[in-house]
């Protein structure tokens, strides 16, 4: 069966699951979990994303995050590489280090917030081997207590349902995740709709209606040639294609061959093994060229690129 695309717009809200390849570790130690929330805090503040809840357990990742004006895909995209650019280079690695693509359930927050928070930050404590939560250091639960983290969490919006005074929220938060502890699995959350949506009928229809507008336009673009895309970024960085496509470290070449590389992947659907061939450079460092227009990639330049070549679509 195709996988359904998924709906986004401002505002929506999502229960993000990552899992990593085949269910393998994808966090050994502490350095390895510091690195991850250290990306999703980066990627938050540059997406506008609004993060409600995480927890990173050993082989996977639960977050609850409200996006901004950048779609969900362009946040999870830079995080989940970035992390897999970090995790192949500490481990001597090559590969998939998260299993496919991440599980996105658009959810009705009104209605699925205060759960959801639970249910994340009691999630050590349905392990096999239970490690209790109230310390458990890879989870939001200590933000809801007033204490600062890695990542910058939103937790007024929780506590404001609790009690209208932080102190007494907190305390009644406490009492909320105490009265939790024998739910175990909730089976509840993951029954979706149409593979995507965990909310009502209205809420379903909403999104619906708020997506409609964007739906087709985002669809299915369509491959730009690599000829093409590369004589429009020669032309935005006014060097030659043959000055980007050069050996040796010209230092004017580096930020058009790095802008390529990140445009190649996305626009163009080529491998890192591909891009290595035509530029005739080594895989790694076509990688290494990738996460960095990843991490900061260039949306009034892209514009600009995109213009050109719809106008003078030929090499």
């Amino acid at each position: 069966m195709a996988r359904k695309p998924r709906l986004d717009f401002p505002g929506a809200f999502y229960h993000v699951i990552v899992r990593g390849n085949q269910r393998a570790t994808i966090f050994h130690d502490a350095a390895d979990y510091t690195a991850y929330l250290e990306r999703l805090e980066r990627y938050r503040r540059r997406d506008g994303v609004t993060l409600h809840a995480y927890v990173l357990m050993k082989n996977h990742v639960h977050l609850l995050l409200e996006t901004g004006a950048a779609p969900l895909a362009q946040t999870m995209h830079t995080l989940q590489f970035t992390y897999s650019q970090y995790y192949n280079r500490q481990y001597t690695k090559s590969g998939h280090v998260f299993q496919g693509r991440y599980k996105a359930i658009l959810c009705d927050r009104d209605a699925y917030l205060l759960e959801l928070v639970r249910y994340l930050h009691l999630n050590p404590a349905r392990l096999r081997t239970p490690i209790t939560p109230w310390t458990y250091q890879w989870s939001s639960h200590a933000a809801y207590l007033g204490h600062a983290g890695p990542v910058t969490v939103q937790t007024a919006t929780v506590l404001a349902t609790l009690h209208r005074q932080t102190g007494p929220a907190r305390q009644a938060y406490r009492r909320f995740l105490m009265d939790g502890l024998t739910h175990g699995h909730q089976e509840r959350f993951y029954e979706t709709v149409d593979q995507r949506f965990l909310g009502d009928e209205r809420f379903i229809e909403e999104a619906d209606r708020r997506t409609a507008a964007t739906r087709e336009v985002t669809a299915h673009p369509k491959r730009v040639p690599f000829g093409t895309l590369l004589t429009a970024v020669a032309a935005a960085y006014e060097v030659t294609p043959k000055t980007i496509l050069a050996l040796g470290r010209h230092r004017a070449a580096i930020p058009a061959r790095t802008m390529l590389v990140g445009l190649a992947r996305k626009w163009s659907g080529l491998t890192t093994r591909e891009l290595g061939r035509r530029l005739h450079r080594d895989p790694s460092i076509i990688s290494r060229l990738a996460a960095a227009y990843t991490a900061h990639p260039d949306p009034a330049l892209e514009t600009q690129i995109r213009q050109a070549i719809q106008t003078h679509p030929r090499p």
